[in-house]
């Protein structure tokens, strides 16, 4: 009898202790991506890799974007993708400044926040790292090469911009003054139009060369105003006369440049910004990157150098004719 009441007890005591049972996996982490726009190919580019580092480090991850690129349709996909109890958010701002106040919710619920690509507002926003494809430096020195090779060092130059959510290319347009004036004092900004819809862009360029006949440079700091800005000046007879360069996405913009009129472009890859972002996502949910970090180990990558709030890709690159047809983005 007491030998049974001994075994009594100690399995009471095994079962409200939990001895005995084998221990609980970890939950899985859920990382949700939020791209700009449905059916972008850069984005699409952004998901293969981020869904790569995702098997590599056991996370769940949820792809979103909305069908139009609008503020008020990211904040929608936001908050439906909140009601999922999702552990981080990594998203890329469609404007820096309406998606603030919903980010700021976002991270007050205890949802880590991650911007990449194009970032917002950090204080209004309260989002905690900006995953960058590059230095705004070397953006803007890599655009300025470009001009400088291909319409020569004296080339009068216009600028064609978004007009609401460029907050990164104002960076851009900025660095691109100082590395001209320093480097090539005899080039010129000439005029900077702004425009968010590419058809705008192509009207705006159109008016540039008929109201000046000294422009012999566009940049075009976006891939829809790369291609609306190429189109307008091969529409206007001007291939090989007007120098086009910008930010540019490979298959858009591979037309053009067989054609001569964008002679080289700049852009980083895709997949690898989509992966370092999710490698992001992981250490900032775990708690393992500091916040006076200097650089970051991901993955594949390697270590990526880190500068304040941001984390760096690395340098953009510069694609011509010869290698225009390498990439599948």
């Amino acid at each position: 009898m007491p030998t049974r009441f001994h075994a009594g007890l100690l399995a009471l005591v095994a079962l409200l202790t939990g001895c005995g049972e084998p221990p609980r996996p970890p939950a899985t982490l859920r990382v949700a991506l939020i791209g700009r726009v449905q059916g972008d190919a850069y984005f699409d580019a952004c998901v293969r890799g981020a869904r790569e580092a995702a098997r590599e480090l056991g996370l769940q991850l949820f792809y979103e974007a909305p069908v139009k690129p609008t503020a008020s349709d990211q904040v929608e996909t936001v908050q439906s993708l909140l009601d999922r109890r999702m552990d981080a958010i990594v998203i890329a701002p469609a404007d820096p400044m309406a998606l603030a106040p919903t980010l700021r919710r976002v991270r007050e619920s205890g949802v880590r926040v991650i911007t990449f690509d194009t970032d917002v507002d950090e204080k209004r926003s309260g989002r905690e790292w900006f995953v960058k494809p590059a230095s705004d430096k070397s953006v803007a020195r890599a655009l300025v090469r470009i001009m400088a090779l291909s319409g020569g060092p004296q080339a009068r130059t216009v600028i064609v911009t978004s007009g609401s959510a460029g907050t990164g290319q104002q960076l851009w347009i900025g660095e691109m003054r100082n590395y001209i004036g320093a480097t090539f004092p005899t080039m010129m900004i000439a005029d900077i139009k702004r425009s968010d819809a590419p058809a705008d862009a192509y009207d705006a360029v159109q008016t540039v060369l008929r109201n000046d006949g000294e422009v012999s440079g566009v940049f075009a700091l976006s891939p829809d105003l790369l291609v609306s800005a190429a189109e307008s000046v091969l529409h206007a007879g001007k291939a090989g006369k007007i120098v086009v360069t910008g930010i540019g996405l490979p298959k858009s913009i591979a037309p053009f440049v067989k054609e001569g009129v964008v002679p080289a472009f700049v852009v980083w890859n895709p997949t690898d910004l989509g992966y370092l972002a999710v490698q992001t996502a992981k250490q900032v949910i775990k708690g393992e990157l500091a916040a006076d970090a200097k650089e970051i180990q991901a993955g594949r990558l390697g270590k990526r150098a880190v500068q304040g709030r941001e984390i760096l890709l690395g340098d953009p690159i510069a694609i011509s004719a010869a290698k225009v047809d390498q990439f599948d983005f």
